[in-house]
Protein backbone atom coordinates (compact mmCIF):
# COMPACT_ATOMS: atom_id res chain seq x y z
CA UNK A 1 0.00 0.00 0.00
CA UNK A 2 1.29 3.49 -0.88
CA UNK A 3 1.38 6.40 1.77
CA UNK A 4 -0.59 9.40 0.77
CA UNK A 5 1.02 12.86 2.42
CA UNK A 6 -1.64 15.49 2.53
CA UNK A 7 -1.78 18.96 3.93
CA UNK A 8 -5.65 19.97 5.68
CA UNK A 9 -6.58 23.24 6.95
CA UNK A 10 -8.24 23.10 9.89
CA UNK A 11 -10.66 26.25 11.13
CA UNK A 12 -13.58 27.73 12.94
CA UNK A 13 -15.09 30.56 14.19
CA UNK A 14 -17.89 30.16 16.48
CA UNK A 15 -18.74 27.29 19.40
CA UNK A 16 -20.40 23.65 18.28
CA UNK A 17 -23.80 22.71 19.04
CA UNK A 18 -22.07 21.17 22.66
CA UNK A 19 -20.39 24.17 23.65
CA UNK A 20 -16.51 23.57 22.71
CA UNK A 21 -14.97 26.99 21.56
CA UNK A 22 -13.51 27.05 18.05
CA UNK A 23 -10.31 25.84 19.24
CA UNK A 24 -11.52 22.64 21.15
CA UNK A 25 -13.59 21.98 18.16
CA UNK A 26 -10.05 22.35 15.96
CA UNK A 27 -8.28 20.09 18.30
CA UNK A 28 -11.51 17.57 18.98
CA UNK A 29 -11.26 17.04 14.73
CA UNK A 30 -8.04 16.60 15.11
CA UNK A 31 -8.00 13.51 17.03
CA UNK A 32 -11.17 12.18 15.35
CA UNK A 33 -8.43 11.86 11.91
CA UNK A 34 -6.65 9.68 13.66
CA UNK A 35 -9.41 7.41 14.46
CA UNK A 36 -9.47 6.57 11.13
CA UNK A 37 -6.17 5.73 10.05
CA UNK A 38 -4.75 9.51 9.55
CA UNK A 39 -1.25 9.86 11.09
CA UNK A 40 -0.36 13.72 12.02
CA UNK A 41 2.91 14.71 11.35
CA UNK A 42 2.95 18.00 11.95
CA UNK A 43 0.41 20.91 13.18
CA UNK A 44 0.90 24.37 12.82
CA UNK A 45 0.62 26.63 15.41
CA UNK A 46 -2.65 28.58 15.79
CA UNK A 47 -3.67 31.78 13.47
CA UNK A 48 -6.40 34.43 14.20
CA UNK A 49 -7.85 35.81 10.68
CA UNK A 50 -10.98 38.05 9.74
CA UNK A 51 -13.38 36.12 7.68
CA UNK A 52 -13.11 36.50 4.17
CA UNK A 53 -15.29 38.38 2.92
CA UNK A 54 -15.18 40.73 5.68
CA UNK A 55 -18.33 40.95 7.99
CA UNK A 56 -18.81 41.43 11.24
CA UNK A 57 -18.66 37.29 12.24
CA UNK A 58 -16.39 36.44 14.81
CA UNK A 59 -12.49 35.87 13.34
CA UNK A 60 -11.42 32.35 12.49
CA UNK A 61 -8.67 30.02 13.92
CA UNK A 62 -6.92 28.39 11.93
CA UNK A 63 -4.13 25.91 11.34
CA UNK A 64 -2.69 23.65 8.74
CA UNK A 65 -1.87 20.08 10.05
CA UNK A 66 1.31 17.71 7.59
CA UNK A 67 -0.44 13.69 7.96
CA UNK A 68 -0.24 10.52 5.90
CA UNK A 69 -2.70 7.81 5.64
CA UNK A 70 -2.98 5.02 3.11
CA UNK A 71 -6.73 6.00 1.96
CA UNK A 72 -7.04 7.90 -1.45
CA UNK A 73 -8.04 11.52 -1.86
CA UNK A 74 -11.62 10.52 -1.68
CA UNK A 75 -11.53 8.54 1.01
CA UNK A 76 -10.13 11.24 3.11
CA UNK A 77 -12.90 13.96 1.74
CA UNK A 78 -15.32 11.29 3.06
CA UNK A 79 -13.78 11.23 6.31
CA UNK A 80 -13.28 15.14 6.47
CA UNK A 81 -17.23 15.38 5.95
CA UNK A 82 -18.06 13.11 8.16
CA UNK A 83 -16.08 14.63 11.11
CA UNK A 84 -17.13 17.99 10.19
CA UNK A 85 -21.21 16.54 10.75
CA UNK A 86 -19.70 14.67 14.35
CA UNK A 87 -18.64 18.00 15.60
CA UNK A 88 -22.14 19.83 14.33
CA UNK A 89 -20.94 21.61 10.70
CA UNK A 90 -24.37 22.33 9.30
CA UNK A 91 -23.69 23.21 5.36
CA UNK A 92 -25.92 26.53 4.90
CA UNK A 93 -23.86 28.49 2.45
CA UNK A 94 -20.61 29.37 1.28
CA UNK A 95 -18.36 32.12 3.57
CA UNK A 96 -20.79 31.96 6.95
CA UNK A 97 -19.74 31.18 9.95
CA UNK A 98 -18.81 27.46 11.13
CA UNK A 99 -18.04 25.47 13.91
CA UNK A 100 -15.57 23.47 12.21
CA UNK A 101 -13.85 23.47 8.60
CA UNK A 102 -11.48 20.81 7.13
CA UNK A 103 -10.46 21.04 3.96
CA UNK A 104 -7.62 18.83 1.88
CA UNK A 105 -5.28 21.30 0.68
CA UNK A 106 -2.81 18.98 -0.91
CA UNK A 107 -2.40 15.49 -1.68
CA UNK A 108 0.54 13.65 -2.88
CA UNK A 109 1.58 17.25 -4.63
CA UNK A 110 -1.73 16.16 -7.25
CA UNK A 111 -3.35 18.24 -9.20
CA UNK A 112 -6.93 17.13 -9.68
CA UNK A 113 -10.63 19.02 -10.25
CA UNK A 114 -13.54 16.91 -9.62
CA UNK A 115 -17.07 17.80 -9.47
CA UNK A 116 -16.55 16.88 -5.38
CA UNK A 117 -13.34 17.78 -4.99
CA UNK A 118 -10.00 20.35 -6.41
CA UNK A 119 -6.82 19.88 -4.96
CA UNK A 120 -4.66 21.75 -4.41
CA UNK A 121 -7.80 23.76 -2.72
CA UNK A 122 -8.93 26.41 -5.42
CA UNK A 123 -8.07 29.62 -3.31
CA UNK A 124 -5.40 28.78 -0.85
CA UNK A 125 -3.32 30.64 -2.49
CA UNK A 126 -5.21 33.62 -1.87
CA UNK A 127 -5.27 33.02 1.59
CA UNK A 128 -2.88 33.95 4.21
CA UNK A 129 -4.09 32.09 6.93
CA UNK A 130 -3.57 28.65 4.64
CA UNK A 131 -0.19 29.57 3.53
CA UNK A 132 1.62 31.10 6.65
CA UNK A 133 0.83 28.02 8.33
CA UNK A 134 2.05 25.88 5.60
CA UNK A 135 5.30 27.86 6.07
CA UNK A 136 5.41 27.42 9.27
CA UNK A 137 5.24 22.97 9.24
CA UNK A 138 6.89 23.47 5.27
CA UNK A 139 8.90 26.30 4.31
CA UNK A 140 10.01 24.75 1.09
CA UNK A 141 6.35 22.97 -0.08
CA UNK A 142 5.54 24.51 -3.82
CA UNK A 143 1.68 24.90 -4.97
CA UNK A 144 1.59 21.82 -7.67
CA UNK A 145 -0.57 23.74 -9.66
CA UNK A 146 0.87 27.22 -9.72
CA UNK A 147 4.83 25.70 -9.59
CA UNK A 148 5.13 28.42 -7.08
CA UNK A 149 6.87 28.30 -3.56
CA UNK A 150 4.68 28.99 -0.23
CA UNK A 151 7.20 31.83 0.49
CA UNK A 152 6.54 33.73 -2.60
CA UNK A 153 2.78 33.09 -2.41
CA UNK A 154 2.79 34.52 0.96
CA UNK A 155 4.75 38.05 -1.21
CA UNK A 156 1.66 38.16 -3.05
CA UNK A 157 -0.77 37.77 -0.02
CA UNK A 158 -0.22 41.09 1.83
CA UNK A 159 -3.65 42.37 2.25
CA UNK A 160 -5.16 40.33 5.12
CA UNK A 161 -3.57 40.84 8.94
CA UNK A 162 -3.05 37.47 10.36
CA UNK A 163 -2.21 36.84 14.14
CA UNK A 164 -0.38 34.17 15.34
CA UNK A 165 -2.02 32.89 18.76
Amino acid sequence: MKVNKLILAIGANIKNPQGLNPIETCESAISELTKFSIKILKISSWYLSEPIPKTNDPNYYNSVIQCSTYHDEKKVLKILKFIEKKLGRIKKKRNYSRCIDLDIIDFNKRVKKSLILTIPHPRMHERKFVLLPIHEINPVWLHPLLKKSVKHLLKKNNYQDILKI
